[in-house]
């Protein structure tokens, strides 16, 4: 048995009195950044408690840190510190200084396994605490600074654990990226659940009975209640009565704090998972909001948690909104044998496989759309290789042989979504945005390089109701005709449908006898009849207002799941910088007319 394996087996006999005390050990380190930031505002002798409060509240260690002192030390046990300002005023520049120069300022290098993994936990609890910001003040305004905070509180066990044991914390999320039960993978390598260290840390934290009580309850629900809450979501516009028990958990104080830790947990896994929609639907519950609104916002902010935190070799819960689901695990109904069945080689080397934790049992996924899933290829665990009794080194080429083999597919993916990045990067998560031409020049290069669509229109609700018009095209001879076209997008045409809702249509020659009569009339001959070709909605601030259009005229390279996925996936880009285009446009109106008012009147 391997070190690895024996380690592994070793940290489940541990359970969660050993895991309890393992983790108080551990001093959480801050950003050295903030270390710099912080040296320099101190040797200033005007430095306020205003001054600390903005260079600290960029670090969420840190800030956990001084919340908790400032809770041991606050006149009233009764009520708990939830903001940091009430924390550095109840500290004071006296007792601050020496505290803020005695926790370790670390330079996190994301090459290192200690380092990564830490990363990786801070990334999940930024992400939680955000989505419990905006949904508690979508629920109730003045609320969201609070359960900011409390969200980081439960999700520092996982920060305490990278650090105390960065193996343990990798095996743990390396099966569970793999769709593994998170609950029985951390039962197996820890001996106890994370939400159960949770539990057993609330008092560590020098919280308040109040908010300790209500924790515990909400960390410790019944999965029946919860299930039963799940489908109280709204459905087509139906709110379903909410039964007594599911009511007295949503009044429970800190639920959208929980609901927001639950779900970042989910979707660093992925957006997709059973799990992930059941969280959702809770949350439309208790937001009394469609599902389908719901998980718009949802998506929303982890756009904006993007946008402010960027942590180096992390990838943002934006980027994770593009990855494919998981496939589901099912399992076989029992037949009857004669005999037992013996298992075979294979079946054993797999189980093996999973049992070690050394071993990544991840394929590398490529950058795909979350809406429609349904076209994507199926995400399979690569076999392992079936090694037979013949001479060692005969075995070896053969593993090398298909190692090589199994790469080679890995550097094509990772070279066809590299512009596809870069733009999705600047759209969505920069926001470098100016034009719709800017947008499009952009979409149109990832289009033409990375999936050899060499043609592509933009086409835009026109004035006229039922109508669109061409905005941008490129890779025509000529591009003026459908800027000149009012093209009819009734129901009965394919563009009234994708106007409709938001959808997106792959149309090959098999299928073109189907859909290219419901075209709007004209667009067929003026297209010049293209082998195949790609349509998708395209939104603004969430309704459907336009569409893009693309073929592959003239190029080598043939369409694929992969490559209709980017391409959804850019058409998401364009959405959210057309968002960000409108936001702006409104900004500078605002901006004018407060001018306006300001200027003194003519004499």
């Amino acid at each position: 048995m391997s070190l690895k394996a024996n380690a592994q087996k070793a940290s489940t006999a541990k359970g969660l009195k050993h895991w309890h005390k393992e983790l108080l050990k551990v001093s959480l380190p801050a950003l050295a950044n903030t270390g710099q930031q912080l040296k320099k505002q101190l040797q200033n002798p005007d430095c306020s408690l205003r001054d600390i409060e903005v260079i600290v509240a960029e670090d969420p260690v840190l800030s956990f840190q001084l919340l908790t002192q400032a809770n041991l030390i606050r006149t009233t046990p009764e009520n708990d510190v939830l903001s940091l300002p009430h924390a550095l005023s109840l500290l004071g520049m006296d007792k601050l200084q020496p505290l803020l120069k005695n926790i370790k300022y670390i330079q996190f290098d994301p090459k290192k396994v200690t380092h990564n993994a830490f990363l990786q936990a801070l990334n999940i609890s930024l992400h939680a605490a955000t989505q419990a910001f905006y949904i508690a003040e979508k629920k109730n305004s003045g609320s969201g600074e609070g359960h900011y905070w409390i969200s980081l509180r439960l999700s520092s066990v996982f920060w305490l654990l990278s650090l105390a044991s960065p193996k343990t914390y990798h095996g743990i999320e390396q099966r569970v990226l793999t769709g593994e039960s998170r609950h029985i993978v951390e039962k197996e390598i820890l001996g106890c659940t994370t939400q159960e260290l949770t539990r057993s840390m609330l008092k560590d934290w020098q919280l308040s009975k109040f908010t300790q009580e209500h924790l515990n309850k909400l960390l410790n629900p019944s999965p029946k209640m919860l299930a039963t809450l799940a489908a109280s979501a709204w459905q087509d516009g139906f709110a379903p009565e909410i039964k007594r028990a599911q009511h007295i958990f949503l009044q429970t104080p800190w639920v959208a704090a929980v609901f927001a830790h639950w779900l970042a947990l989910n979707t660093a896994v992925n957006w997709q998972t059973p799990k992930t929609d059941r969280i959702e639907r809770m949350i439309s519950v208790y937001l009394n909001s469609p599902l389908n609104d719901v998980i718009t916002f949802l998506h929303r902010n982890a756009v904006h948690c993007s946008k402010a935190h960027v942590l180096e070799g992390v990838w943002s819960p934006a980027i994770k909104l593009l990855h494919p689901a998981l496939e589901r695990r099912s399992i076989q109904a029992p037949t009857v044998l004669a005999k037992p069945e013996i298992p075979s080689a294979e079946t054993i080397a797999k189980a093996k496989r999973y049992k070690d934790l050394s071993s990544d049992t991840r394929k590398r996924a490529e950058l795909s759309s979350a809406k429609h899933p349904a076209a994507l290829e199926k995400i399979a665990l690569e076999k392992p290789v079936q090694r037979k009794v013949v001479q060692e080194t005969v075995v070896q080429e053969k593993v090398v042989q298909e190692k090589e083999k199994a790469a080679e597919p890995i550097k094509q993916a990772a070279v066809s979504t590299t512009l596809f990045k870069l733009f999705y990067l600047q759209t969505v998560k920069q926001q470098q945005v100016f034009s719709i031409h800017q947008i499009m020049d952009g979409a149109s290069q990832v289009l033409n390089f990375d999936l050899g669509l060499t043609r592509c229109i933009l086409f835009m609700k026109s004035k006229k109701e039922g109508a669109v018009k061409g905005v941008y095209a490129k890779g025509f001879t000529d591009n003026t005709p459908f800027g000149e076209m009012a093209l009819s997008a009734d129901n009965q045409h394919l563009f009234g449908k994708l106007l409709s809702k938001q959808a997106a249509l792959w149309v090959t020659k098999e299928t073109q006898a189907r859909f290219v009569p419901q075209l709007p009339k004209g667009l067929w001959s003026a297209l010049e009849q293209p082998d195949e070709f790609v349509l998708s909605s395209i939104l603004l601030r969430g309704d459907v207002s336009g569409i893009l259009y693309a073929d592959n005229t003239g190029s080598n390279k043939k369409l694929d799941a992969s490559s209709y996925a980017t391409f959804r996936g850019i058409a998401q880009a364009i959405s959210h910088g057309m968002g960000t285009l409108a936001d702006l446009k409104q900004k500078e109106k605002k901006e004018k007319k407060e001018k306006g008012r300001k200027s003194p009147p003519m004499v």
